[in-house]
């Protein structure tokens, strides 16, 4: 894989993962290509979805119902690049276990991502009104969305592969996480979680509290993505190539098959369709995994003609997952202390308008992203760094108590 200039900075979206340099030069720029169509697909999702109105955009009916099926495959694709990555930039110490530095670094990176995500929705306007939330705002608060999902994902990664030995055990103990994952996930809309289980820990379990990406069956995919990078770890450097651009489609294909096969054979015996587009679907998982892979294949196949400004802007784009996820939502749905434009025109505009808007917060998003890159690449003193963060924190607080 060839080397990237990309500096020792944070992952996301997929996988918002703080990747290293040895983990740059190993990764083929199909997993970059692959991960920026899926942050662009997930902006156009999540800006039409929002502003356009629903007589105009209606996903019963074509080309609106494959749009939407499009859309269910952007997540998977950032989970399962994450994985991948976590193989490469895995780093052990003499016992070959996870080097303790690298515990505490994906650990403390784990935590954060989870606090971004409930900092996104938080249901007042300062901590002192906290109180004063009604029911139903507590309620979407505590929903799981994708950062919350990474960070909790993430935390098992490190649980279950901190003694790992080699890649191949890696990819061993990845293959049985996620078969349990998806065992569990038919089972758990069985569980009345919300009276268990106080109503913040159910929506790590189930959708019925508001969450889009509860742990069963969504962390299968980033275990996957790890089984899937442990086989590319032991392959030579100049076989992965290869082995992306056909063993993936060929695989890939399969999959799919195999889990329209299952669908096709259970209408026959009476089971309704609709359980297998359950967010909880194990099978919709086998369906949407195998799309990836075919993905990953046909991103193989770009990277080798793209010209290198388009490659390395990929490259950019991939590493600024987080940044991308965290201020196109900023601007579509503003935050507790001020609206976004989706909140103050949602579902009112015509197609044509949804469309500029696409175009308007794609390229404000990557911009900001772009210009993170770059300030991040400048070799900035300590002080410097120490002042910007406390900065950053100030203004959080200020908006948080005041």
């Amino acid at each position: 894989m060839a080397p990237t200039s990309q500096p020792n900075v944070p992952d996301a979206a997929s996988g918002f993962v703080d990747s290293s340099r040895s983990a740059h030069a190993q990764r083929l720029h199909a997993f970059d290509v692959a991960r920026c169509l899926a942050m662009l697909l997930m902006m156009q999702g999540h800006v039409l979805d929002a502003l356009v109105r629903t007589s105009e955009l209606d996903t019963a009916i074509q080309p609106w119902s494959t749009w939407h099926a499009i859309r269910g495959i952007t997540a998977p694709i950032f989970l399962m690049v994450s994985g991948i990555v976590h193989v490469f930039a895995f780093k052990r110490d003499e016992r070959g276990y996870m080097r303790q530095d690298l515990v505490e670094r994906r650990l403390r990176w784990a935590f954060t991502i989870i606090g971004l995500g409930y900092l996104l929705v938080f249901p007042a306007n300062r901590v002192f009104d906290l109180p004063f939330v009604p029911a139903d705002a507590w309620k979407m608060s505590t929903a799981v969305n994708i950062l919350q999902l990474t960070g909790v994902t993430l935390i098992l990664f490190v649980v279950t592969m901190q003694h790992a030995t080699s890649a191949r055990q890696m990819g061993q103990r990845a293959i049985a996480v996620a078969a349990c994952i998806l065992a569990a996930a038919p089972l758990a809309p069985m569980i009345p979680w919300t009276t268990v289980v106080p109503l913040w820990v159910a929506a790590y379990f189930t959708t019925a509290t508001g969450s889009l990406f509860p742990m069963l069956p969504w962390s299968a995919y980033l275990f996957l993505g790890v089984a899937i990078g442990a086989y590319l770890h032991g392959q030579t450097v100049e076989a992965r190539l290869s082995i992306v651009r056909t063993h993936t489609l060929l695989l890939g294909a399969a999959a799919v098959g195999v889990a329209y096969l299952v669908q096709y054979g259970a209408g026959l015996v009476g089971i309704s369709a609709d359980a297998f587009e359950s967010p909880m679907s194990s099978i919709l998982v086998i369906r949407r995994t195998g799309f990836v892979l075919m993905i990953f294949s046909a991103s193989a196949v770009i990277t080798a003609v793209l010209p290198l400004w388009l490659r390395s802007f990929a490259v950019t784009v991939s590493g600024k997952s987080l940044w991308i996820y965290a201020v196109h939502l900023v601007l579509l749905f503003g935050t507790p202390w001020f609206n976004g434009v989706g909140r103050m025109y949602f579902r009112s505009l015509s197609l044509q308008q949804g469309i500029i808007g696409v175009v308007v917060i794609s390229i404000l998003t990557v911009g900001v992203a772009y210009l993170v890159d770059l300030a991040q690449r400048r070799p900035w003193p300590l002080s410097v760094k120490r002042w910007w963060n406390g900065l950053l924190i100030a203004v959080l607080m200020y908006l948080l108590f005041v």
